[in-house]
């Protein structure tokens, strides 16, 4: 026991203790050695990133940056209206047509319209009654630029005084009783056609 605790030799005694401790101290790190490896460390695999931690890319969302572009004539669509109900006039009224047109495609664009780009047209038989480009009247309203979503619909107006335009913006006879078409191509979309009447003012 007296050897243990006060070892004897030839060299002095903190010789022999400092042996004695790297003695017991090697197990002790062999242990926590091995416990680090089967551990893996604790933390994260060098050079690996966590779940969810590297960069991520927003994806563009073609619709959205698509909605500044021009639309397209295949992406519109234009069906024409008059104001009276039933479509009749009476002679010496002065009929409104209207246009609607709709975006029919899935994305979104924008729709310049401009009054000279438009060709309203108004027709008894094979005679043109009236026309809003050819006649010498003068267009004074500007483009104007809309966007149109999906599905989204843009109006547009002009009026007749009900009678014969010719050159030169001059207005001739009081259109007659009977059937007409007003037909229209507005900003390089064709429209359908729309089919009203006059009839006899009786006052």
């Amino acid at each position: 026991m007296s050897s243990v605790l006060f070892p004897v030799g030839p060299l002095p005694p903190r010789v022999y203790w400092v042996r004695r401790a790297i003695v017991l101290a090697l197990p002790l790190i062999l242990i926590i050695v091995i416990a680090v490896s089967c551990s893996g460390g604790g933390g994260k695999p060098p050079g690996r990133a966590g779940a969810g931690s590297g960069p991520t890319t927003t994806p563009t969302d073609s619709a959205s940056s698509n909605q500044n572009a021009a639309c397209a004539a295949g992406q519109l669509s234009a069906t024409l209206s008059v104001s009276a109900p039933g479509g009749i006039y009476q002679t010496g009224q002065s009929p409104t047509f209207m246009a609607t047109i709709t975006n029919v495609s899935a994305a979104s664009c924008q729709l310049t319209t401009n009054p000279a780009n438009e060709l309203w047209r108004v027709f008894s038989g094979a005679a043109q009654w009236f026309t809003t480009q050819g006649s010498g009247c003068t267009v004074t309203n500007a483009p104007v630029t809309t966007t149109l979503a999906p599905g989204a619909t843009h109006k547009l107006s002009v009026q007749w005084d009900g009678k014969r335009l010719g050159p030169g913006c001059t207005h001739g006879e009081q259109a007659l009783p009977g059937t007409y078409v007003l037909r229209a191509t507005l900003d390089g979309v064709k429209a359908q056609k729309a089919v009203f009447h006059f009839t006899k003012n009786t006052q």
